[in-house]
């Protein structure tokens, strides 16, 4: 049997939601995944010219955290990505935050995530410039991923950097240690650089402290923050970096959790996959058991603010480094970046290319479909769309 989470919120979101305080952006994700092509959101009405189907379309929400709208998202921007890539081996550098941090986290999701770029990416670029170790200017690819398998809190960055930069006389060069850095200082000068980040915030007035919180209780913990090992890891390195950033598209467009890993859902408990080394000790027997209420609770916590980029280019990877990275690209044997970006992929050019059918073409004998009879949202299908055999796909 499969479920959704469509469902899990039609079914249980309204009894939730009288019971917690939610924010804006978590409402707005929840009307969207509750809604989500159906008549809420509106639509049109498709018809076949030669008469073979007849059918009601409703409008996508297209939120970010929407599973059903992930597929296009997803490999337009991996299309996107793929395109820039240079040829070169890459590292996957994965930065951990210490979960003392979460509720500062919780509060603080923009700033908390500004800091957490610029601390990452700037160890890297300080460590990277050393001519011990590159003498150069990398490209680095950052996504930000703030859960675990369980749902549970687990904010991490994930950077992919390339094996090799620039010199000051634009010539490339190749990274000259095999493991691209070393383990323990970079986590030391990328705590010290959030520590940092998080305190300059706190003493201008930036952060909103959590409410059992005080500026000197801040203070102090991270100042114990600062004493502690952190988890930062250099995995090996990868001859590309296409493979990496096809793991990232999977986490960064869809939500924190797929449709697919639904083992059972009923009115009091939703039991979902897991892998069985899951590191909050909820995951036994690779699967995860939460009530709905606690499952609505991790799962919106996990719906990024409005406008908040997930995913940031440095370096060689940065907006308006063309000029450059086409010099990186010609030193690789590759060509040239285009003045002009290609044209996106839609959604016909993703189903061509998963080989999946085309939706504007009649399955009976391949006519365009013709649109017409469009409703605007939260208004049923007019009277006049009601016909025989639509009446049944409403």
């Amino acid at each position: 049997m499969s479920y959704s989470l469509q469902q899990i919120f039609r079914d249980s979101f309204d009894q939730f939601a009288s019971t917690v305080g939610l924010s804006k952006d978590m409402w707005h994700a929840a009307f969207c995944l509750r809604h989500c092509r159906t008549a809420e959101l509106g639509g049109h009405l498709v018809s076949c010219p030669n008469g073979h189907q007849h059918k009601i379309v409703y409008n996508s929400c297209r939120h970010r955290a929407c599973p059903q709208c992930a597929l296009v998202a997803r490999e337009q921007w991996l299309s996107g990505w793929s395109s820039r890539l240079l040829d070169c081996p890459h590292f996957h550098v994965i930065f951990t935050t210490p979960h003392q941090l979460n509720d500062l986290w919780r509060y603080n999701r923009k700033r908390f995530a500004d800091a957490l770029f610029a601390a990452a990416t700037g160890a890297l670029k300080k460590l990277l410039a050393d001519s011990k170790y590159l003498g150069g200017r990398a490209g680095m690819l950052a996504a930000l991923h703030t859960w675990s398998q369980t749902l549970a809190t687990h904010v991490h960055l994930h950077v992919l950097v390339t094996a090799g930069g620039l010199d000051e006389q634009d010539q490339w060069v190749k990274a000259k240690k095999t493991c691209l850095l070393p383990r323990k200082v970079l986590m030391i000068i990328f705590r010290a650089k959030l520590r940092d980040e998080l305190m300059s915030a706190l003493n201008a007035g930036e952060l909103t402290l959590p409410p059992d919180q005080s500026p000197a209780k801040i203070r102090s913990l991270l100042n114990k923050m600062g004493r502690e090992v952190w988890n930062v890891k250099i995995l090996d390195r990868y001859e590309h970096g296409l493979g990496v950033i096809t793991y990232l598209a999977r986490y960064l467009k869809g939500g924190p959790i797929s449709p697919s890993r639904f083992l059972s859902v009923t009115a009091q408990c939703v039991r979902f996959r897991c892998r069985g080394n899951a590191r909050d000790g909820e995951g036994s027997g690779g699967q995860c058991r939460l009530s709905v209420f606690e499952f609505f609770v991790r799962l919106l916590n996990h719906v990024p603010p409005r406008a908040m980029q997930a995913v940031r280019g440095y370096g060689l990877y940065a907006a308006g480094q063309r000029r450059r990275l086409n010099f990186a690209r010609l030193q690789l044997s590759q060509s040239l970046l285009p003045d002009k970006p290609p044209r996106r992929l839609n959604w016909q050019d993703v189903c061509e290319r998963l080989g999946k059918p085309d939706a504007t073409k009649c399955p009976s004998c391949s006519a365009s479909l013709v649109i017409h009879g469009y409703f605007d949202r939260g208004r049923p299908p007019p009277a006049a769309l009601t016909l025989t055999g639509v009446a049944d796909c409403i």
